[in-house]
């Protein structure tokens, strides 16, 4: 015969896991819903971009005038998503895009460098 004591433990452990997958759930959702054509941040972690140009020659003009002025950089590849307005225009098309990438305490001279090359 099947009591009610031995159904109780065995319940309370699938209302838990029930209970974990809700919340589970729920805080992996987003905390709000995005407009369309949101271009997201880009997160290069201690790097900031000082320049974004579209070829490769560009890329490398640009390190060599930093490299000049003795600021370390590299670079990163960004694919640049379809943004559309809120009428429904696009915007700008997909493209890769290359980010020149410095120190953020080498930014403010790296921008100088920059701008004078």
């Amino acid at each position: 015969m099947i009591t009610v004591e031995y159904l109780i433990e065995p319940v309370i452990a699938l209302m838990a896991v029930a209970g974990l997958i809700v919340a589970a759930r729920w805080a992996s959702l987003p905390a709000r819903s995005l407009p369309s054509g949101v271009v997201f941040d880009l997160d290069f972690g201690l790097l900031v971009p000082v320049v974004v140009v579209d070829t490769e020659v560009e890329v490398s003009l640009a390190r060599a005038a930093l490299r000049a002025q003795g600021i370390r950089s590299t670079w990163a590849l960004a694919l640049v998503p379809l943004h559309i307005d809120a009428a429904g225009n696009i915007v700008s098309r997909p493209r890769r895009r290359r980010h020149v990438l410095v120190f953020a305490a080498d930014a403010d001279r790296a921008a100088h460098a920059l701008a004078g090359a």
